[in-house]
This record gives structure tokens, C-alpha cells and sequence, in this order.
């Protein structure tokens, strides 16, 4: 799980949900999308949203859920990603800038 602030949220992803995405995860707390690593060097790689969740949690802040990338990439704390939605194919985007310990 990693842990995203709201305003970083509003700011990367959730400005250019629909307004009934949004409604999905204010009345569920919780909602599926696809998602893209994005990295160079390696083949992009489609996580698709049964296996990839954002979740809402008690501050307003929000999970992104996707076990199976973080131990692809070896995720810790400390890595630096880059995380955005695109708008014209409706996919969350991630991409690893720095690692720690690499």
C-alpha cells in the first residue's frame, strides 16, 4: 500500500475524474483502475483495475493498492515515483524515478 495526500491526489489524479468516478469513491471509499509502470528501460506494463484499487482512508488521505507492482519493482520506502492520470485513455500512470539502495 502507499499512502497518497489529498491534495496531491486532487492535484495529480483526481481533477480530471468524472464527476461519477469521484462519487464511486466517496460512497464506496474505494474504486478499481488501470494503471501503466511506465519505466524506462523495461517494456511497459498494464496493471489492469481488478489487481490495482485507490482506497479512501480516515484523514481524507488515500491508499493506492497494487501489490503486484510493488513487488515487481521492489518498492520501498524512500523510492521516488511519479504518479498521474492520463485523461485521454483513462489510466492511472506510474513511473519510478529513484530508488533507494540502487
Amino acid at each position: 500500500m502507499m499512502m497518497i495526500p489529498f491534495f496531491e491526489m486532487v492535484k495529480y489524479i483526481l481533477r480530471y475524474w468524472t464527476l461519477d468516478m469521484a462519487k464511486v469513491l466517496e460512497n464506496c471509499c474505494s474504486v478499481c483502475v488501470d494503471m501503466w509502470d511506465v519505466n524506462e528501460g523495461n517494456i511497459s506494463k498494464m496493471y489492469e483495475g481488478r489487481s490495482v484499487w485507490i482506497r479512501k482512508v480516515y484523514n481524507d488521505d488515500l491508499s493506492l493498492w497494487c501489490i503486484k507492482l510493488f513487488m515487481d519493482r521492489g518498492l520501498g520506502d524512500g523510492d521516488e515515483i511519479r504518479l498521474y492520470w492520463d485523461p485521454s485513455f483513462s489510466f492511472l500512470v506510474f513511473k519510478l524515478l529513484s530508488q533507494v539502495g540502487s
